[in-house]
Parts: C-alpha cells; structure tokens; sequence
C-alpha cells in the first residue's frame, strides 16, 4: 500500500514549504520516526520523519523545491516493506532424507571441506575498529547532536543557558556555530546576500569587512524582495501601459503663498478647472462613461520606498488651508482602502527635487494626470497625460487652456 508523506504546515503563516535536503534515496527502508527530509518554512528548517515502516517507493520533488501545504512529497510504500519481513522471518525448510521420495532422491554429494574465511583487507579492518562519531549531548535530533560535537557546540550547556531551544533542530545548531565564527553584521551580510556560511573557511572570527571583499569578488547581487506595495505599483503601472495616451505640455504661470505646500496650491487650482470639464471628472466603464459630481483627485505620495496615490475628495469644496491641513498630515499617517480610491484625474508633483519637467503614468481608472516640474520665475511646467478613449485632443487643450487662467488669478484661492 502507497503511505504519501506530504508537505507538513509548521506554522500559521505557512503557505508553502522548500525541500532543503532529502535524508534517503528510493529503494531505501525506513522506520516510523525515522527522519526521511529536511524543509524549510516561512520561520525555520525543520525534520520531517515517516509515521509508518516502509520502502521509499518514490521521490516526488527535488531538493530546492517549494510545495505547497499538504502536497505529497514522497511515496512510501508500505507492503513492500512487509514483504521483506516475511521472507526475512520465514525459516528454510530442509527435508530430511528419509522423508525424500524415491522417485526423487538424488544421490548424496560428497560433503566439501569448509572454505576457509578470506582475510579481512586491511583497510576495511580499520574502519571496522574505528568507533562510531561521538554525539554532544543534550535535548537534540541525532543529526543535530552530530553536527553539534563536529563544531564543538555544548548543546547541553546552551540549553542550560536558555540560548538553544528544546529539542534542537540542525539548523539551529549551524546558526550557533555561525554565531560563534561571524560577528553579528558579518552574519547580516550572509542573510542579505544569501550566502552559505560554509562558503568561508570557520577557522576564525569573520567580520563583515570579509564578507564584503567575497561578495565585491565574486559579484554576488543582493536579492530583495518586492514590498506588496511595489507589487500593486508595478500591476498598475503595466496597466496603464496598455491605455492609449498623449501629452501636452505646457508652462502655467504660478504665485505661491507663505506657509502653504505647492502641491496643496496645485491641487486646488486643478480641483476648479475641472469643475468646468466633466469628461476630467469620469469614469470609463465599458461603453459607458459615469460622470462624477465632485474633483476628486489622486495625489503621488511617497513613504519611504512605497509609493501611494491618495485621493483628495471633494477638493472643490475645501478652501485652500484645508487642503493644505490635508496635504501636511499624509507622511504622518496610514492609509485606508476609501482613501486610496475614487479618484478620476490625479498629480504629481517633483519640482521640490529640482526635476524640471517629466511624464507620470496615469492611476487606475484615472482618465488623466498632472506632472508638477520644479517653479522658475514664477513659471511652473506641467506635463499633462491624457487617456484617449476619454478626452480627445480638443477636450484636453481646452481643459488645458481653462487651468492656465486659473493658474494666473488668486480669485479661487
């Protein structure tokens, strides 16, 4: 009978585990307990023994595979294994002679002398006489204590100590014996670039100067991974890469105020043009447009190396001091899911970082953006990206034209 040893969850947070290391070969014979592989979770390298007696029937995924949860990793067959014992316990039958048939009995054959025992070679003698590897001792996995009396770990102590957990894993008594050899930014060095520490000779303390000579040697890249964040950037930016767009670009002439953010300015003067352009304020969805009421607005918001699109609502309706109120509280604050959506034009706004002029790809469902350069003499350039299933090329000059005006009288400030 096929026994399938799956993928073991480890912790609540596991959706998938990676074979590190197989411990057996098919066609070998395993025990209940026995330890057949080693896997790593989201949070450690853990054993995986059999739960019952068998014959490794088959392997099914390599070492350095991920597996999800509960997925068969090896086949263990059990009657195989049973098999083996029969005909390990059943005796030989001998028949005697007087019990032979006649019709069957054979002459007997004259007995042999004995084959004198060949002589053990010399080599192989001395393996025999060598006494099996000394294990540490403590609460541990026999990989581990071995492991542990090859590096000279005092498993026994260490859990005394509280430094060692009960029973220790193998690969938390390779991460003591790192600890023991690197200084603690050379072993965040191993952990970034994902280095194997046996890749360095563990014959003394390796400091972080060490690691970075061996990673600047061998070019060794560090591997970062994307923040969920950068993920849901990166889906919307192929998104819009799909939409079709234009650019105008053009210079507006801009008075700024003591005590108020550019971009607040910049958001309530795009806020009353696109009052007077409905299609600024819609919505594609299929063959229809829904037009929305209020200038709702997406403002680019970077925090750290996230970026977000906040959305202003009813940026009309706020005076410019409120905007700004709004505008000064983002970097301080997390964002729900409501503020991050509604949106249907947005901004972006480098000019703080001395960018002259730049194109910005358009948020989500937006039907256009606004990219703010850097104020000269009283002139600001802004690069305009329009969706053109939305507005086509005179709905956006004249949308363009209107927010050039505005941008010139302090009357809707």
């Amino acid at each position: 009978m096929d026994y399938k040893i799956i993928m073991p969850v480890l912790s609540d947070t596991m959706d998938k585990g990676k074979l590190v290391r197989w411990r057996v070969h098919k066609g070998d014979m395993v025990h209940k307990g026995d330890v057949i592989a080693e896997v790593e979770s989201d949070k450690a390298i853990m054993e995986v023994q059999s739960f019952k007696d068998g014959v490794v029937k088959k392997l099914l995924v390599k070492e350095g595979d991920e597996v999800p949860v509960k997925a068969p990793i090896a086949i263990i067959d059990t009657e195989a294994e049973m098999a083996q014992t029969e005909q390990q316990k059943q005796p030989e039958i001998v028949q005697h002679p007087k019990e032979q048939s006649t019709s069957t009995q054979k002459p007997k054959a004259a007995l042999k002398e004995p084959t004198p025992t060949a002589a053990v070679p010399p080599v192989i003698e001395e393996l025999l006489q060598t006494p099996a590897p000394k294990l540490a001792e403590g609460d541990a996995t026999p990989a581990a204590k071995k492991r542990a009396a090859e590096l000279g770990i005092d498993i026994k102590g260490l859990q005394a100590e509280g430094k060692l957990p009960k029973p220790a894993h193998l690969k938390e008594i390779e991460t003591e014996a790192f600890r023991h050899y690197f200084t603690p930014k050379a072993l965040r060095l191993l952990q970034e670039y994902q280095l194997d520490a046996k890749l360095f000779t563990l014959d003394h303390k390796i400091n972080a100067a060490e690691v970075e000579n061996y990673i600047k040697e061998y070019n060794i890249p560090k591997t970062v991974s994307l923040s969920k964040n950068r993920i849901a950037v990166m889906k919307n930016v192929q998104n819009a890469a799909t939409k079709p767009v234009y650019f105008i670009f053009e210079e507006f002439d801009i008075k700024e105020y003591e005590g108020i953010k550019l971009t607040s300015l910049l958001i309530k003067k795009l806020a009353t043009a696109m009052q007077k352009h409905p299609l600024t304020r819609a919505k594609l969805e299929g063959t229809t447009l829904k037009i929305y009421p209020h200038s709702n607005i997406s403002v680019a918001v970077a925090k750290g190396d996230e970026l977000y699109m906040v959305v202003c609502k009813r940026a009309e309706e706020k005076s410019l001091q409120e905007i700004d109120a709004w505008v000064r509280g983002l970097k301080e604050r997390t964002f729900t899911a409501d503020e991050l959506t509604g949106s249907t034009f947005g901004i972006s706004n480098l000019g703080m970082f001395g960018v002259q002029r730049f194109s910005a790809m358009i948020n989500q469902s937006d039907v256009g953006i606004a990219a703010f350069g850097a104020v000269q003499n009283g002139k600001i350039s802004v690069t305009f990206t329009f969706d053109h299933r939305v507005l086509n090329g005179v709905d956006a000059a004249l949308f363009v034209h209107d927010a050039k005006e505005i941008f010139k009288g302090d009357d809707n400030v």
